[in-house]
C-alpha cells in the first residue's frame, strides 16, 4: 500500500523523536556514570587527605605527649605517648594504601617515611635520656629543635599532598559540573525536539484523524442528502436494471404520479409505462445505454389510468445491489408542452397581426439600446429598411424632422420609464415630409421592473391635412364672425358721434341771435368730442388692421416723455372735458427717449380714456412717469369699476369687455392696440385690478427701443 506524504511524515517524525529520546537516555546515562566515577575519585582525594593528616595528627599527638610527660613526669602522658608511637606505623600504612594510585604522592609518602621515622626516634631519644637523666634540660632542647625542623619538613610534604590533591578534586569538580551542565542541556534539548516532533505528529495524527472523521461525516451527509433526495424530490425517482430492465427502487412522488403501489412497481419493467409502439426503438438503445454516462431525453409514459404523459428524463449510470443500473429522474412537461404549443400558436397570431397591421408596432429594451423587433409597416412609412433598425437602433431619428428632432429626443429623455405619446414629423428618404403619432408604453416584469418599451406609431399625415383645413375653415368662421362683429361696431359706434354732430351742427344752424357764446361753444365741444371720438376709433381700426396684416410698422425717434405726457394729458382733458382729477407725477425731467410717438400717443390715451370712462366723477386718476432699468415706466392708476381675475387676459383680445361694465359705451379695441404697441416696442404690461375698488396698468418699454431701426408688426 502505498503510503501519503503526511503518514511518511509522521511515522519518520515518531522515529527521530524516539531515536533522539534514546540518544538523550544514552547521554545521561554515560555522564551519570562519569558522575559515580568521579565521585569514587573525590571520595579517595579526601581519604588521601585525611589519611595524611591522620599521621602528622599522631606525630603531633606523640610530641604533645612527650612534651607533656618530660615537664610533669606524669606517667599518664607516657602512654599516651606510647600509643601515639605504635599507631604512627599504622596511620603510615593507611596513608600508602591511600595513596597506591598516584605515583606522585607515592614519592612524595617515599620522602615523607624517613622524615616520620627520624622524628619518631628523636622522640624515642628524647623520652630515654628524660628516664635516665631528668636534669639534662640541654639535651632536650637540642633534641626539640632537631625535632622542630623534621616537624616542618614533614608538614611541607603533607601540605603538598593535600594540595596535590586538592587540585586534584577541583578539576574532578569542573569535569562534574560541565558533563552535569551538558547532560542538563542535551536532555532539554532533546526532549524539547522531542516533543516538537511528537507534537507535529500530533498535530498531523489530529488533522487525520480530523479528516477522516470531516470525510465520514461528509460522506453520511451525502448518503442521507441522497436518500433525502430520492425520497423527497418533487420529481418521480427510480431506479432500474440494465440487464432485465426491472424497478429496483421507486420514490413516493413516483408511486403517486403513476398510480401504481410501490409492489406493483417493483414487479414490473420499464417497458409497462411505456406506451406499446415505443418499446422496440427503447429496447434499441438499452445497450447504448451502459456507456452512457449521462443523458438527457423526452418520452412519453403511461400511467396506470392509461393517461399518457410527456416527461423529460435525466439519467445516470450507477451499480445498484453490485448491479448495472440508472438512475432515471422524470418531470412532467405535459402542461408545459402545451404552453408550449399555445405560445407558438400566440406568436404565430401576433406576427400575423403585427405584420399586416397599418401601423408601426416595435418593441424595445429599456434602454432603447436594442431592437427586439419591428413589423413591416416601418419600411413603408419611414421609407427604410428593418434591418437598418435592427443594425442601429438610433438610425429612426436620421429621420426625424430637423426642427422636430430636439423635442423628440428630450421627449425619450425624460420618459425612459413612462407611458407617454408624441406627435412629430418624418423625411423620407424621397424628401416628403409625413406626419406620425406615437405611443410609447413601458413592459415591467414580475417584480415591477420596466425591462422592456412598447411603440405603436401611425401615420398621421391625413389626419393633420384634414385638421389643418378644419383650423382654416374655423378660421374663417371666425374672420367673418369678426367682420359682422366690426361691421355691427362700426355701424353702431360711429351712429352716435355722428348723430351728434348732425343735431349740433342742425342746432347751430337754427340758432337764433338770443344764443348765448357758452351755448354755442358746448355745441361746438360736442362735435369736437364727437369728432375725435371717431378718429381714434378709425385709428384703433387701422392699427390693429395693419397689425394683422403685418404693416404696421415701427418707427422709434427722439422724445422728450415729460413733454409728450404733459401736452397728451392736456388734450385729453380739454377734448374730454371730464370731472376727474388726473394727477401726473414725472421722475423723467428732460430725459429723451427712442419710441414711435404715435403709437404711444394710442398706448397712453386709450389707458386714460378707461381710466377716465370707468372711474366716477368724483375720483382721481394717478399717472406715473418713471425710469427704471434702462425702461420708462407707464403707470395708470383708476378708483373706478375694477376687472375680473379671471377676465384679464382675454380682454387684451379685439372686442372683449368686461361683463361689469354696464351701460358705458366702448369699442373693445384699446387694450388690444395698447398690447399690440407695447409688444412692438419691445415691452410689456402688466395689469392689477380688483373689483369696485379701481385698476392699475403698469407699461413697461425699453428707453432707447432699437435705436431708430424701422420694424413692422
Amino acid at each position: 500500500m502505498k503510503w501519503s506524504l503526511e503518514r511518511k511524515i509522521i511515522a519518520v517524525g515518531f522515529g527521530l523523536a524516539v531515536l533522539i529520546i534514546a540518544i538523550v537516555n544514552i547521554i545521561s546515562y554515560q555522564n551519570t556514570e562519569k558522575l559515580f566515577v568521579r565521585e569514587r575519585q573525590l571520595e579517595y582525594s579526601y581519604e588521601v587527605i585525611q589519611k595524611a593528616r591522620d599521621v602528622l595528627t599522631t606525630v603531633r599527638d606523640a610530641e604533645k605527649a612527650r612534651r607533656s610527660y618530660i615537664t610533669t613526669g606524669n606517667n599518664s602522658y607516657l602512654e599516651t605517648y606510647n600509643t601515639a608511637i605504635q599507631s604512627i606505623e599504622a596511620k603510615l600504612t593507611d596513608a600508602q594504601r591511600a595513596i597506591s594510585g598516584s605515583p606522585t604522592q607515592q614519592q612524595k609518602l617515599d620522602i615523607l617515611k624517613p622524615l616520620i621515622a627520624q622524628r619518631v626516634s628523636l622522640l624515642k631519644q628524647s623520652v630515654d635520656f628524660y628516664k635516665r637523666d631528668k636534669s639534662n634540660t640541654a639535651i632536650q632542647l637540642a633534641l626539640t629543635d632537631k625535632s622542630i625542623t623534621i616537624q616542618d619538613q614533614i608538614w611541607q610534604i603533607i601540605t603538598q599532598i593535600e594540595k596535590e590533591e586538592q587540585s586534584l578534586v577541583q578539576r574532578h569538580q569542573v569535569r562534574s559540573d560541565a558533563s552535569f551542565r551538558f547532560t542538563i542541556v542535551a536532555q532539554i534539548t532533546g526532549y524539547w525536539i522531542s516533543f516538537a516532533l511528537l507534537f507535529i505528529v500530533y498535530s498531523l495524527l489530529h488533522r487525520q484523524i480530523s479528516t477522516r472523521q470531516q470525510l465520514e461525516d461528509t460522506l453520511r451527509e451525502s448518503q442521507q442528502r441522497y436518500r433525502n433526495l430520492f425520497e423527497v424530490n418533487p420529481h418521480p425517482l427510480w431506479v432500474y436494471d440494465l440487464e432485465n430492465l426491472n424497478f429496483l427502487a421507486v420514490n413516493e412522488v413516483a408511486i403517486k404520479q403513476y398510480g401504481y403501489s410501490q409492489s406493483e412497481f417493483l414487479s414490473m419493467t420499464i417497458k409497462d409505462i411505456r406506451p406499446p409502439e415505443e418499446v422496440p426503438a427503447l429496447l434499441d438503445r438499452i445497450p447504448g445505454l451502459r456507456w452512457a454516462d449521462k443523458r438527457f431525453a423526452t418520452r412519453r409514459h403511461k400511467k396506470r389510468d392509461g393517461t399518457e404523459i410527456d416527461v423529460e428524463i435525466i439519467s445516470h449510470e450507477l451499480t445498484f445491489k453490485g448491479r448495472p443500473a440508472r438512475l432515471v429522474l422524470a418531470r412532467d412537461i405535459t402542461q408545459q408542452k402545451q404552453a408550449q404549443e399555445a405560445l407558438a400558436a400566440s406568436e404565430e397570431k401576433f406576427r400575423q397581426i403585427a405584420e399586416n397591421i397599418n401601423e408601426i408596432f416595435w418593441m424595445r429594451d429599456a434602454k432603447a439600446d436594442i431592437v427586439l423587433y419591428v413589423n413591416p409597416a416601418y419600411e413603408r412609412i419611414w421609407g427604410r429598411s428593418c434591418e437598418s433598425l435592427y443594425i442601429n437602433p438610433q438610425s429612426f431619428l436620421d429621420a426625424v424632422h430637423p426642427e422636430d428632432k430636439s423635442r423628440v429626443i428630450a421627449n425619450l429623455e425624460n420618459n425612459i420609464k413612462k407611458e407617454f405619446e408624441i406627435e412629430y414629423r418624418i423625411v423620407r428618404p424621397d424628401d416628403s415630409v409625413r406626419w406620425v403619432w406615437e405611443h410609447s408604453f413601458p413592459i415591467k416584469n414580475r417584480l415591477g421592473k420596466v425591462y422592456r418599451r412598447a411603440v405603436v406609431t401611425q401615420d398621421i399625415t391625413e389626419r393633420k391635412r384634414a385638421e389643418e383645413v378644419q383650423r382654416n375653415l374655423e378660421k374663417e368662421l371666425e374672420l367673418n364672425e369678426l367682420k359682422i362683429r366690426f361691421f355691427s361696431m362700426v355701424s353702431h359706434e360711429f351712429r352716435t358721434p355722428l348723430s351728434t354732430i348732425l343735431i349740433s351742427a342742425q342746432l347751430l344752424e337754427n340758432s337764433n341771435k338770443e344764443w348765448s357764446e357758452e351755448k354755442k361753444l358746448k355745441n361746438l365741444h360736442r362735435i369736437q368730442s364727437s369728432a375725435k371720438t371717431m378718429t381714434q376709433l378709425l385709428t384703433d381700426i387701422l392699427t390693429l388692421t395693419r397689425a394683422e396684416a403685418g404693416k404696421l410698422e415701427f418707427r422709434p425717434q427722439p422724445l422728450d416723455l415729460e413733454e409728450f405726457c404733459f401736452s397728451l394729458l392736456e388734450e385729453i382733458k380739454f377734448s374730454t372735458r371730464a370731472e376727474k382729477d388726473i394727477v401726473f407725477v414725472s421722475e423723467c425731467s428732460q430725459r429723451i427717449a427712442w419710441m414711435d410717438e404715435r403709437m404711444l400717443r394710442s398706448i397712453v390715451t386709450n389707458l386714460v380714456d378707461n381710466a377716465i370712462k370707468y372711474s366716477p366723477d368724483d375720483s382721481q386718476i394717478y399717472f406715473t412717469l418713471a425710469a427704471e432699468s434702462g425702461q420708462a415706466i407707464f403707470q395708470i392708476q383708476d378708483q373706478g369699476i375694477g376687472i375680473c381675475q379671471e377676465e384679464e387676459e382675454q380682454l387684451y383680445q379685439a372686442f372683449q369687455r368686461g361683463e361689469n361694465v354696464g351701460d358705458v359705451t366702448g369699442t373693445g379695441l384699446g387694450l388690444a392696440v395698447v398690447k399690440k404697441c407695447v409688444e412692438l416696442h419691445g415691452g410689456n404690461i402688466k395689469l392689477e385690478s380688483k373689483v369696485g375698488v379701481g385698476t392699475t396698468f403698469t407699461v413697461r418699454i425699453p428707453w432707447k427701443s432699437d435705436l431708430g431701426e424701422v420694424k413692422r408688426c
